[in-house]
């Protein structure tokens, strides 16, 4: 091997195939051969030029791969789950490398290290830093010593492993309607619980899975696009809210009838809309909990009113990315999951296509594209 092909990001709009060196990696590094990587959300809004990232990067967060190259110390410095690493290990990473453990936030808050600003991400960081493989659109990905790699089971397929990282938001998510022993006092997230999810795009409609595969009751789709409220179906959906058909003071008349005119106990937003995150306060019952998960880039403001707020006495829980950890139970569901996970895959490409595959993404025709560079 004399190079390595990656699909470089220099500016908005602009993504090009290049060739890279081939790294010496250091003792604490892993070299992995990505086998497959999906197209997320962010890495359309980064090529759109609407998320602040130091250019030129090589995108790509969703992963897995093979282990190439292991350096001899990297058992040791690398945070890993699955036990010790060797080549030919099928591996994921998280996209967030190890929080620094020094900061204010990682001594005043360590259970959420996502919120640490001196970690690295993957598929973020700029190919400028040196030895520049630090995104999964590429066939070879450079993982230095801090990062957080889990080994793939055996029964779940590298293709599928890739959902690790969108799963993980997901659950995150979900798992901020839960607190410990409230859900039997009628509150949160809970075994018959009435939830609403506002928007069911790929994280949405892993959003749905989760709540399936926890046992809540009414799950109720919203989305504007009739094909992916369709889909939502196979996720566990129950009702569906196809907001092109109705308007907002009929959608809501209709989830009303759904849940004893009070609304659902739970909304997550899903959508990335500020009017979806405004729709969801609306929806939402007295006492209830609206999480907010759609906003990781900031699309605008809306107008709300605080005295709904205080009148509805409702939890409002951003959701920012999730714990390292929180990959294990998105291995966990992966692999056990009756659900037909593998059906969200709707388009499959090469690393040549991979401009066509960050272009479909988003659009009705298309869930999630999958990409084997």
């Amino acid at each position: 091997m004399s190079k390595i092909v990656a699909a470089e990001m220099l500016e908005p709009g602009e993504i090009v195939l290049k060739d890279f060196p081939v790294p010496q990696i250091e003792d604490d590094a892993i070299l992995m051969k990505v086998v497959a990587v999906g197209i997320c959300g962010s890495d359309k809004h980064m090529f759109a030029g609407k998320m602040n990232v130091s250019w030129p990067l090589i995108p790509g967060h969703e992963l897995s791969g093979i282990v190439e190259k292991i350096g001899k110390n990297a058992n040791n410095t690398m945070k890993i789950v699955g036990g010790n690493l060797k080549e030919g290990d099928a591996i994921t990473v998280t996209p967030g490398s190890q929080s620094c453990s020094k900061c204010w936030y990682c001594v005043h808050v360590p259970h959420r290290p996502q919120l640490c600003p001196n970690r690295t991400v993957f598929g973020f960081r700029t190919s400028k830093d040196f030895p520049h493989l630090f995104g999964a659109f590429s066939e070879y990905m450079y993982i230095p010593g801090n990062s957080f790699v889990l080994k793939i089971p055996e029964g779940l397929s590298l293709e599928r492993a890739t959902l690790c990282e969108p799963l993980s938001v997901a659950q995150r998510a979900v798992s901020r309607g839960l607190s410990p022993g409230i859900p039997n006092a009628g509150e949160g997230i809970g075994i018959g619980v009435r939830c609403a999810v506002m928007g069911v795009g790929p994280i949405g409609l892993l959003v749905v899975a989760t709540l399936r595969s926890m046992g809540v009751g009414e799950i109720i789709a919203v989305d504007a696009s009739k094909e992916r409220l369709d889909f939502s179906k196979k996720f566990g959906a129950t009702q569906l809210i196809d907001i092109s058909e109705l308007g907002m003071e009929d959608r809501k008349d209709k989830i009303l009838s759904l849940t004893d005119n009070v609304g659902p106990d739970v909304v997550i937003e899903c959508a990335g809309a500020p009017s979806a995150f405004s729709e969801g306060l609306d929806l939402v019952r007295r006492g209830g909990k609206l999480i907010e998960v759609g906003h990781y880039g900031d699309p605008g403001s809306v107008d709300i009113r605080p005295h709904q707020v205080c009148n509805k006495d409702v939890d409002i829980l951003g959701s920012w990315a999730y714990p390292q950890v929180q990959f294990e139970p998105a291995i966990e569901m992966l692999l056990r999951t009756d659900l037909p996970i593998d059906d969200i895959f709707t388009h499959k490409m090469s690393l040549e296509n991979i401009q066509q595959g960050i272009e479909i993404t988003g659009t009705s025709e298309c869930l999630k594209v999958i990409v084997s560079p």
